[in-house]
């Protein structure tokens, strides 16, 4: 029965992860495959539970140093006002990190540009990875065999 419950834990958790990480690695490749491309501009970092953005990419959070999300502006083609957006994924480590300031690529529907992703190799891969572990949990809860 123990088995059974941490099976179905794995197979529940990596679907949620399948669900969270991969939905933004593929919104993110099919973005930039037939969508809107815009330059952006790092503007800083999210800190906490998304409230607040701040100057540095790294906090410390329980004596450990963490790698915050980036949130970046950018001008949609004939738009008179710059979008502020806060990225759903930040990088894995904390020397991939993006610079305060950077220009970054932004890929976006024309008709939702708020719903916005960073175009860049740190994160791709971050998102890809997490997909990857997501999958061979979903392959533990289902075959029981590592």
């Amino acid at each position: 029965m123990l088995k059974f419950f941490f099976r179905l834990a794995l197979f529940g958790l990596g679907l949620f992860l399948g669900y969270v990480f991969g939905g933004s690695a593929l919104k993110t490749i099919w973005y930039r495959a037939s969508a809107e491309q815009a330059e952006g501009r790092v503007i800083g970092f999210v800190a906490g539970r998304g409230r607040s953005i701040q100057t540095e990419s790294t906090g410390v959070r329980k004596g450990k140093r963490r790698a915050r999300r980036p949130a970046f502006t950018f001008l949609p083609a004939g738009a008179t006002d710059s979008l502020t957006v806060k990225s759903n994924t930040g990088a894995l480590l904390t020397f991939t990190q993006y610079e305060l300031h950077e220009k970054v690529k932004v890929v976006f529907r024309k008709d939702k540009p708020e719903d916005a992703y960073i175009f860049g190799v740190q994160i791709i891969i971050t998102q890809l990875l997490c997909l990857l572990l997501a999958l061979y949990m979903i392959k533990i809860g289902i075959t029981g065999r590592l």
